[in-house]
């Protein structure tokens, strides 16, 4: 795959009747050659200085209850000439370097992944399926490129298209992984106590967090709440909000569609709000 050439530098006139000529080996690749490898542009720059990546970070904490999956891809490019036939793609997850479990976390379909013919990429798309372990902590999923009849690989390259000399490996990437990392880890917002919401919504859980930033049109940003100041979400309202989300409650208990708080019991508000489930008790 790989072939050694030497190119030939002259020292000089003299030196080259005493000493011949001096070599240097370098590494090129044939035109036979054709290595795939991982590879996402992070960033551009006005000079045409590009920045790679082999890596995806997504958290899914601001997203409406209603988005339960999101798919990303992993950009897998080619080293070598574009043929007028599809040609297809290895690609496994690397289980020793995931924590992700499929079917739960994440589906993917490898057995349709090529690169076409008269291409030189492709792109390999994961679907990431909302559920409550990404609030534990952050999950990770690895794919890796292998070999096939196709295709050889790219292991190591640098992580941008500017050449800085170095010959060690502190600026070079594995073009042979692509990482996803996925959470939904949320913390009660500092707006939430000084607001004092939990006599209005009662204690703070993630999942009614959601819930009210849904149903109330909140952003993840508007419980950064300092003095009021710019706030959508204003002290003086709060009962407001609060009757408001007890109506909503109350209709889809009414309605047999009760909500659900974390664990599993109805979701309640403050005091003051309470929803009646009753109905629901009594059975």
């Amino acid at each position: 795959m790989k072939h050694l050439i030497y190119i030939l530098l002259p020292l000089s006139l003299a030196a080259l009747a005493l000493t011949g000529c001096q070599t240097e080996e370098i590494d090129v690749f044939s035109t036979d050659d054709a290595l795939v490898y991982f590879q996402r542009i992070s960033y551009t720059t006005s000079n045409g200085q590009e920045g790679y990546a082999t890596n995806t970070k997504y958290s899914f904490v601001g997203a409406s209850e209603k988005m339960t999956q999101v798919t990303f891809k992993a950009d897998v490019r080619l080293l070598g000439k574009v043929v007028d036939y599809d040609r297809s793609l290895k690609v496994v997850v690397d289980k020793e370097r995931s924590t992700m479990d499929e079917g739960i976390d994440y589906e993917i379909d490898f057995d349709t992944l090529c690169i076409k013919a008269g291409t030189n990429k492709t792109q390999v798309p994961v679907r990431f399926l909302r559920n409550l372990s990404f609030r534990e902590g952050p999950d990770t999923l690895v794919i890796r490129l292998e070999p096939n009849e196709h295709f050889s690989l790219l292991e190591k390259y640098n992580t941008t298209n500017t050449y800085n000399g170095n010959s060690d490996d502190s600026n070079k990437m594995d073009g042979t992984r692509y990482t996803f990392v996925i959470d939904e880890v949320y913390t009660c917002p500092d707006g939430w106590h000084t607001l004092n919401a939990s006599n209005y919504f009662g204690a703070w859980t993630a999942t009614k967090y959601i819930y009210i930033n849904d149903t109330l049109g909140f952003s993840t940003d508007d419980w950064i709440w300092i003095n009021g100041a710019g706030s959508k979400i204003t002290a003086g309202r709060m009962p407001y909000y609060a009757q408001h989300l007890q109506k909503e409650l109350q209709r889809r208990a009414d309605e047999g569609d009760p909500v659900y708080d974390e664990d599993g019991s109805f979701m309640q508000l403050g005091e003051n709000y309470r929803v009646d489930y009753s109905k629901y008790i009594e059975q």
